[in-house]
């Protein structure tokens, strides 16, 4: 018989994941409490097993401390480690041997979530070597090739939107909460509401200007923008912000690109559009004499540009670990689980000026092993918001976490 243990869950992503995952927990009899710090977190869950906080963040690790001593809490489940409060909360599990597992985006998607113990991410105790790749891959199981899982976009703009509408409408009873995110949601709106707008137009634009480049025979390298809120770019980079890195890159390739090389920067799907992006990259391509060498994309199919062009650069994005998948060169600028010698280029292995001349392959045996090791410490099958995602990934979760099966 499984021993009982004792779960306190903190933020989770913006859906309904957490509390059903609770609930399964609950049904085989494990302790199970879930700490809410907003409005959003309240319309998410609610009722019984909840507790409270609403007071300064200056408090909060003594709470978390209090929770963990009256709950003899077992596990910490959270989504994201490098919140102020999950970083707190963290370091208090710590001190009392509690078992800290981190949930996150999938860094394989639209198929699979995040879910590692201690952190994720460059947090994460995912080998960082050819060698440890090796060892860790010993006796593991090669990755199936199974059937996609399907994600909502619809589904996860509506749970992003409750979320924001739970804060408005309980702001009162969370004075002291701020979000983890740089912009407050009535900034976000004033950049959402034109995009959402415009998206036919936008995809549209992307659409032309995609089929010029592809009808075009000569090479060109592909630079995914990430969220200028992803703390992949605020603290595990050396770059400031997002406008900081695409200067960084453009004035690389300005110096290193071969001439008739050009350099497509596209924008991640789901930007706020607060920040200008097409005017960034616009200003300094003329600023460096780059002309038309540079391409600018908000929309356009990732796929198909990442199967055309000669590799990639990326600070730290999810897409550096699809590029290898697909063959293609990739340059990691940031800290990433995939940058190291065999796998992606890194500024300690060569400088990117380099790479742009000679881009150089994965080794595609260490690559296997790499994601083999992936699968089976990092990776779950499922999403956080549909129906069937999230009864996956509640059975993936169980399994890694050494549980019989949910209940379905």
């Amino acid at each position: 018989m499984t021993r009982q243990r004792s779960f306190l869950l903190l933020q989770g992503p913006q859906s309904r994941f957490f509390k059903r995952l609770g609930e399964a927990l609950a049904a085989q009899g494990h302790g199970v409490a879930k700490v809410n710090f907003c409005g959003g977190d309240v319309l998410f869950w609610r009722g019984e097993n909840t507790r409270i906080f609403n007071g300064p963040r200056s408090r909060w690790p003594g709470r978390a401390g209090r929770l963990m001593d009256e709950l003899s809490v077992t596990d910490l489940l959270l989504f994201g480690d490098r919140r102020e409060i999950h970083r707190a909360a963290i370091g208090t599990a710590r001190e009392r041997n509690v078992r800290v597992w981190v949930f996150e985006e999938g860094y394989l998607q639209p198929s699979y979530i995040t879910f590692e113990p201690e952190g994720v991410n460059a947090r994460s105790t995912l080998p960082r070597s050819a060698e440890e790749v090796g060892r860790a891959a010993e006796g593991l199981d090669p990755v199936q090739d199974l059937p996609v899982i399907p994600n909502s976009l619809r589904i996860r703009v509506m749970d992003t939107v409750r979320h924001h509408v739970g804060n408005v409408l309980l702001w009162s009873v969370f004075p002291f909460y701020r979000t983890h995110r740089p912009y407050v949601i009535g900034r976000e709106l004033v950049g959402w509401l034109p995009r959402y707008l415009d998206r036919k137009g936008r995809a549209e634009r992307a659409a032309r200007t995609q089929d010029r480049l592809l009808a075009d025979p000569g090479p060109f390298f592909l630079y995914p923008l990430q969220l200028n809120s992803d703390f992949q770019i605020r603290l595990n980079s050396d770059f400031a912000d997002v406008p900081d890195a695409i200067r960084n890159v453009l004035a690389s390739f300005a110096h290193g690109a071969p001439e008739g090389t050009r350099l497509v920067v596209k924008n991640h799907p789901l930007d706020n559009g607060l920040i200008p992006y097409g005017e960034v990259v616009a200003e300094a391509a003329d600023r460096l004499g780059l002309g038309d060498r540079v391409v600018y994309l908000d929309g356009g199919d990732g796929k198909l540009l990442m199967a055309r062009c000669r590799g990639m650069v990326v600070v730290n994005s999810t897409m550096g670990l699809e590029g290898l998948l697909a063959d293609r060169p990739v340059y990691c600028l940031g800290r990433s689980i995939y940058g190291f010698p065999g796998l992606a280029a890194t500024p300690e292995e060569l400088p990117l000026e380099d790479f742009w001349k000679d881009p150089v392959h994965a080794d595609r045996e260490l690559l296997e092993r790499f994601v083999r090791v992936l699968s089976h410490r990092a990776l779950v099958r499922g999403n956080y918001y549909t129906d069937e995602g999230i009864d996956a990934a509640i059975a993936g979760v169980f399994e890694r976490l050494a549980l019989r099966p949910a209940a379905t």
